[in-house]
């Protein structure tokens, strides 16, 4: 499946001195030389529970800091304690409690040399379960998404196919596409094992982002067809994936698309976005290399989120795989909790005030309020460290889902996987696609992290 993709490509670095100019401005990750961890190694507490998180300086740390500053936050949006602290014999500790359901994060810092010795970065989950949501259901949410996609049977699919060449030859992998509403057209890439029929469909919805062309964003696809599924990978815009350099140019007009259009929810630009995952959807059903059984929706960050949506709003999906999904909780500022990537969606033209016709419009796009009506099984992931889709969004998320659930909440695990969910990921699609088990690409079974929650 895909893995997370940044919010931006790399940029391209074209001479030495700039490669090493781009390596020195790189930002150190956090735990790399300042560690911080909490004294349960799962990282999960009680309301009113005190929690101890530990400080400690990394051998071979480029510097040694004399004083830190450090932070408790929620969840890295409200300030609630904040201190300085002095490292003895390379080790500090600071204590910290929640009277609510939430997570404190904790984040200490240097006073000097912050930009080689980067932070340090915890949190602790205090009664994780019982997080809920801020986003709010309007009235008329099933009634309006029902009048969005009941009419996309009445557009003539109208595919289209090309073959890819790439170096697998076990694997077919094609550029694709299909009729959308407004006259746009979906797009993606199409992989299966070569030769074969009866197969599970997985659909891999798209990562945040205006993606690279050709093979570099057709390896998940093929990937995917390798484990056995007749594969789709999505892309969010309207434009070819197996792009001219006139067409590449014309990128640009998609940047910034999570906010275009975001005051009406007619106009936001992720209304033509979430057909076209049910476009992908009656594509892949029309196939006669479909078993007529298993169909699969995943995706990470924004395709976590995509993921989900896809699988309340369409029926035919049969099990879901979300890893740290985003669009969700869009109203978390207003309470002084954070929201989950694309950041700041509600605020207006300053950035800085909320705007109540985006509060009303964006109401109909949040994550949170389509979990309500998934009823398929699920799989997510979530990092206590995770500044795109915070824990706590991830959670507002997961606790609205009443469907058979499985949540890996990872301690000390950012915008990513825990180290444990490809084992757990395998053992579901084996149980919910029926393909063999993935053979050398499960992680070892250790109790590397948080329980899993299991409904």
């Amino acid at each position: 499946m895909r893995v997370v993709h940044s919010i931006l490509s790399s940029l391209l670095v074209v001479t030495a001195s700039t490669l090493i100019a781009a390596e020195a401005a790189k930002p150190v990750n956090p735990n790399t030389w300042i560690k911080a961890s909490t004294d349960h190694p799962d990282a999960q507490y009680r309301i009113g529970e005190k929690v101890i998180f530990s400080i400690s300086l990394a051998d071979k740390a480029p510097s040694t800091p004399t004083e830190l500053e450090w932070k408790l936050t929620l969840d890295g949006a409200k300030v609630l304690k904040e201190g300085t602290l002095t490292l003895v014999d390379g080790k500090a500790t600071v204590e910290g409690t929640l009277e609510q359901p939430g997570i404190l994060q904790f984040k200490v810092s240097p006073n000097k040399d912050a930009a080689t010795l980067g932070v340090g970065l915890a949190g602790a989950a205090i009664d994780p379960y019982k997080i809920e949501p801020t986003a709010k259901l309007p009235k008329d949410f099933k009634e309006f998404w029902g009048a969005q996609t009941s009419g996309l049977s009445s557009i003539p699919l109208d595919p289209k196919i090309s073959p890819v060449d790439q170096p697998n030859a076990n694997i077919e992998l094609y550029e694709v596409s299909f009729a959308n509403i407004d006259g746009r057209r979906s797009h993606g890439y199409l992989a299966k094992p070569k030769g074969a029929t009866s197969l599970p469909i997985m659909i891999s919805q798209p990562g945040m982002g205006v993606h690279p062309n050709g093979i570099r964003e057709s390896r998940w696809v093929i990937a995917n067809a390798a484990l056995g599924f007749l594969a789709l990978d999505m892309s969010a815009h309207d434009m070819p994936l197996e792009r001219t350099a006139e067409d590449e140019a014309k990128w640009k007009q998609y940047m910034g698309y999570p906010y275009i259009g975001s005051d009406d929810r007619m106009t936001y630009y992720y209304r033509h976005v979430f057909t076209g995952m049910i476009r992908g959807i009656d594509y892949m059903t029309s196939r006669p290399d479909w078993n007529h059984k298993a169909i699969i929706s995943v995706g990470a960050s924004q395709g976590g989120g995509l993921a989900l949506i896809a699988a309340a709003l369409d029926p035919r999906i049969t099990a879901v795989v979300s890893i740290v999904p985003a669009l969700g909780e869009h109203t978390g500022p207003l309470y002084g909790r954070p929201d989950a990537a694309p950041g700041n969606l509600i605020m207006g033209r300053d950035k800085k005030t909320p705007d109540p016709k985006i509060i009303a419009a964006t109401a109909y796009y949040d994550t949170v309020n389509f979990a309500r009506f998934v009823k398929v099984p699920v799989l997510m992931s979530g990092g206590l460290i995770d500044p795109a889709c915070p824990p706590t969004t991830v959670l507002s998320i997961y606790n609205s889902l009443s469907c058979p659930k499985q949540l890996d909440l990872a301690p000390l695990i950012g915008h990513n996987q825990g180290p444990r969910l490809a084992e757990l990921r395998n053992a579901f699609l084996v149980k919910h696609a029926g393909i063999a088990n993935p053979a050398g690409k499960a992680s070892p079974s250790a109790n590397l992290g948080a329980p899993i929650e299991k409904k």
